[in-house]
C-alpha cells in the first residue's frame, strides 16, 4: 500500500515493542523525587539568579541618584600655600587657589549638560556662583586701590573681575582660567614692584567693611527665606541656595581676612589690632564652617529639625559687628613704638646713707 510504504522500515519489520509499562511502574515515576543534593543545587541556583536580577535592578535604577550624591563636593577647608609658594599680594594666591579648587575638583556645576549628574544639583551650584561673584567684587575693589600711573583701576585686577563675573549661558571654566591668568600676572608684577601697593592697614580695613557688607545682605536673604511661607521639606530650593550663597561668601571674608593679617606686619605689635583680627576671624570661622547633613528651614519650636538658616543669619550678624570693629581698629593710628629704656640700677637708701 502506499501508506505502507511510508512507515519506518524497522516498524514493518518489527512491529511494535510488547513489553508495555506496569501500572506499578507508572505510579513509581509519579511518586519518584529528585535527590536532596540537587534540591540544594536547584534553590541556590534560583535564588543566585534572582540576587542578580535584583542587584541588576537596582543599579540601574539607583545609579542616577548615587552619582548625582557623589557629584556633590563643598571644599570649606582653609587654603594653606604650599611650602616655597611665595605671594606678594596674599590675596591674590587665595583668590587663584580658590578658582582651581573648584574648576579640578568636581569640576563647574553650570557648565555641565542637563542630562549630567551634576546639572541636577541645588547647593553646589550655588555655592560656585556666589564664590565667582565675591571674588569678582573683591577683585574690583582691590583694582580701585591699586591705580596705575593715569590713575586709572589696576587693567588686570579689572580683567579678572569681569572674567569671575559669569555670563548666562557661556561656559565658566575659561573664564576662571582666564581669571587665575590675570590675576598671576597683578601678583608677579606685584613681586617686582612695579605696582605701587597701598598701606596695608588701609587695605584691610576696606576689606573688612566689605564683608561686613556681605554679612549684612546676606541676613536680609536669610530672613526672607525664613518668614516665607515654607514651600518645600526640611527646605525649599530657593532655601538652599540662599544658605550655601552666603556660606560662600562668608569662606571667601575668612580666608581674605586670614590672608590680609599675615601681610599686616605693621600691626603685629599692636595687641588691639590682633584681638580685633582674632574675633572677626573666629565669627567668619562659625559662619563659614557651619555644614548641616541636610539644610532645614522648619519653622516651629524646632523639635525635630533646626533652623540652619536662623543659625547662619546668627553667625553673620556676629561677623558683621566684629569686622566694623576691626576696620573701625585698623582706621586708628597705631600707637607710638616705646622707646626702649635703660635699666638703672637703683641702690638701697640704707646702703646709700653708709656709703656717704
Amino acid at each position: 500500500m502506499a501508506f505502507d510504504s511510508r512507515l519506518h522500515a524497522a516498524y514493518l519489520e518489527e512491529g511494535p515493542d510488547p513489553a508495555e509499562v506496569s501500572e506499578a511502574h507508572l505510579r513509581e515515576l509519579e511518586d519518584a523525587e529528585p535527590h536532596p543534593i540537587m534540591d540544594i543545587f536547584r534553590g541556590l541556583w534560583r535564588r543566585t539568579v534572582f540576587l542578580f536580577k535584583l542587584s541588576l535592578f537596582l543599579a540601574l535604577v539607583g545609579a542616577y541618584p548615587v552619582s548625582v550624591v557623589m557629584s556633590h563636593k563643598i571644599d570649606d577647608s582653609d587654603i594653606v600655600f604650599a611650602d616655597g609658594q611665595k605671594w606678594a599680594f596674599p590675596e591674590s594666591g587665595i583668590a587663584i587657589t580658590k578658582i582651581a579648587r573648584e574648576l579640578e575638583g568636581k569640576g563647574w556645576a553650570d557648565d555641565k549638560p542637563n542630562w549630567h549628574p551634576q546639572a541636577r544639583l541645588t547647593a553646589m551650584p550655588a555655592w560656585q556662583e556666589a564664590t565667582a561673584d565675591g571674588l569678582s567684587e573683591f577683585t574690583r575693589m582691590i583694582a580701585a586701590a591699586v591705580p596705575d600711573e593715569n590713575g586709572e583701576p589696576d587693567a588686570d585686577l579689572v580683567a579678572a573681575s569681569r572674567l569671575l563675573n559669569g555670563i548666562p549661558g557661556e561656559d565658566m571654566r575659561p573664564r576662571m582660567t582666564a581669571a587665575a591668568e590675570a590675576l598671576n600676572r597683578f601678583d608677579s608684577r606685584a613681586s617686582r614692584g612695579v605696582i605701587s601697593m597701598p598701606d596695608r592697614r588701609v587695605l584691610a580695613a576696606d576689606e573688612a567693611r566689605m564683608f561686613a557688607g556681605w554679612a549684612e545682605a546676606d541676613q536680609d536673604d536669610l530672613s526672607t527665606q525664613i518668614y516665607q511661607e515654607s514651600t518645600g521639606w526640611p527646605a525649599s530650593k530657593q532655601d538652599i541656595r540662599v544658605f550655601y550663597a552666603a556660606k560662600a561668601r562668608a569662606h571667601i571674608a575668612l580666608q581674605m581676612l586670614q590672608a590680609a593679617r599675615l601681610a599686616d606686619r605693621d600691626s603685629l605689635a599692636d595687641a588691639g589690632t590682633m584681638a580685633a583680627y582674632d574675633k572677626a576671624e573666629a565669627a567668619w570661622t562659625r559662619a563659614a564652617r557651619i555644614r548641616p547633613l541636610v539644610v532645614s528651614n522648619q519653622k516651629g519650636d524646632g523639635a525635630i529639625m533646626a533652623n540652619h538658616l536662623a543659625s547662619l543669619g546668627f553667625f553673620l550678624r556676629d561677623a558683621q559687628r566684629t569686622s566694623l570693629e576691626l576696620a573701625e581698629r585698623l582706621d586708628q593710628p597705631l600707637p607710638p613704638e616705646q622707646p626702649e629704656q635703660e635699666e638703672v640700677a637703683q641702690l638701697d637708701p640704707a646702703m646709700a646713707g653708709a656709703a656717704h
